[in-house]
């Protein structure tokens, strides 16, 4: 299985565009590793979130969205799903489909009909096929095996976590997300997975958590230690980090250097990893 990171910044990537932080000024100045756009990656065909970054990542990153007519998204916040780009033109005969939190499809469903309903372009625009993914149902997408596991993120916005399953390998994709909710822990707890990758939203700086939306470090291995103890994840297990923002107040060597001493892999943007 193979795992490409396009997009591994939080809401307002690195640099963000009116900061004079240490960071922001460093990666402004060296770029490379310590540019961070909005979430976006894909786990071999499956791609999970499409970000206000999406066509950045065609232009620069080599993002073929041609390739990809399977989309998870997390959630409805425009780092993770940029509406306006679902409204592009698809003309390839094939169709697309989005897999989205409940209350999210269904305002997805009624905005996608209205645009049809107006729809006077020649040749007609087509739009995606909107599904519903609800907390703790699991749907086979081809010869993939998805989950989706309740997030807690904030309020009034469902977010869902995801595990993808594909050719004998399963990913954790725990992204926008505090620390796992106990209905979430309770399902893992009577699973049966092994996690060959976990990739964690660690937005936070050490020991700030100010909000329960996002993790910090060690809120990471916390979660980490969590799914060692019931046996989702051992040695063999993968541990990255992503969804970094300045907040985080380290540049990516900083970063990494430190998250190696706690079993992490930082993300990066173009990264690809086989597991």
């Amino acid at each position: 299985m193979k795992i490409t990171y396009y997009g591994t910044g939080d809401g307002y990537g690195i640099p963000e565009p009116f900061c004079s932080c240490r960071l922001c000024s460093y990666a402004r100045a060296h770029g490379g590793k310590d540019i961070r756009t909005r979430s976006q990656a894909t786990v071999d065909d499956i791609m999970i979130d499409c970000s206000s970054d999406m066509f950045a990542h065609q232009a620069f990153y080599g993002l073929d969205m041609r390739k990809y007519r399977h989309i998870l998204i997390t959630h409805g916040h425009s780092d993770h799903y940029a509406v306006s780009e679902m409204t592009a033109r698809y003309q390839d005969p094939d169709t697309w489909h989005l897999y989205m939190p409940p209350a999210l499809a269904e305002k997805e469903d009624a905005r996608m009909a209205s645009i049809q309903a107006k729809n006077s372009k020649n040749p007609p625009n087509r739009t995606p096929v909107i599904h519903a993914m609800q907390p703790f149902e699991t749907r086979e997408i081809g010869d993939y095996r998805v989950i989706a596991l309740p997030s807690h993120h904030s309020p009034g916005t469902e977010t869902l976590l995801y595990i993808v399953q594909h050719g004998g390998k399963t990913v954790f994709w725990v992204h926008d997300s505090g620390l796992l909710r106990e209905d979430t822990i309770a399902y893992l707890r009577k699973s049966d997975f092994h996690f060959d990758a976990v990739s964690m939203d660690c937005t936070l700086a050490r020991g700030s958590n100010f909000t329960s939306a996002h993790m910090d470090i060690l809120q990471c291995r916390e979660t980490a230690d969590l799914l060692r103890d019931m046996g989702r994840i051992d040695e063999r297990t993968v541990l990255l980090l992503s969804h970094i923002g300045h907040l985080i107040d380290r540049t990516h060597d900083e970063l990494s250097r430190e998250a190696a001493e706690l079993g992490f892999i930082v993300a990066y943007d173009t990264m690809t990893l086989d597991i």
